[in-house]
């Protein structure tokens, strides 16, 4: 670790606040986007969040960087509502994330969405995370059965998706 900030840090730092002046972005996209490793990339996230310019927040296993609160909201409400209409459209009792994972593979608008955040090319245990973390959101803590995790659809619970900061 570097005991001040040095030319590159200082560029990174630079890098990353542009970067995030588009919107939220996960840790993953800011190390490929700077070119260096993850505890390098990561240094200069924290040290950003200790300063108050950047805010973290975690979904499942992922995390997120925005600039303020007002964009993580309405990244996750856009999100919930998402998610809240492909189980409404199929109208399902329960859902669990690999059954949400299966439908969202056949909407492209929310695959393009889930993409950005996660890698969701394939199914792995950080997409499936991400969505156990939003299922969760929606629809409060789930109901397990052996090793799976079942979420009951409850519609009046999820008329309105709203995150909490």
């Amino acid at each position: 670790m570097p005991r001040g900030l040095t030319r590159r840090v200082i560029d990174r730092r630079k890098a990353v606040l542009k970067m995030l002046a588009d919107g939220c972005k996960p840790t993953s996209y800011i190390v490929r986007a700077l070119g260096s490793t993850h505890t390098e990339a990561y240094y200069v996230l924290k040290t950003l969040a200790l300063e108050g310019h950047i805010r973290q927040w975690i979904i499942g296993k992922s995390a997120i960087w925005c600039l303020n609160d007002e964009e993580y909201n309405n990244l996750v409400n856009t999100i919930l509502r998402e998610i809240q209409r492909i189980v409404e459209s199929y109208n399902l009792k329960y859902v669990y994330p690999t059954r949400l994972y299966r439908l969202i593979l056949k909407d492209h608008k929310v695959f393009k969405l889930l993409a950005k955040l996660v890698p969701a090319n394939y199914r792995n245990a950080s997409v499936l995370s991400f969505l156990n973390g939003a299922l969760r959101m929606l629809y409060g803590e789930p109901y397990t059965k052996g090793t799976k995790t079942v979420y009951f659809v409850k519609k009046n619970r999820i008329n309105q998706p709203q995150t909490t900061v």
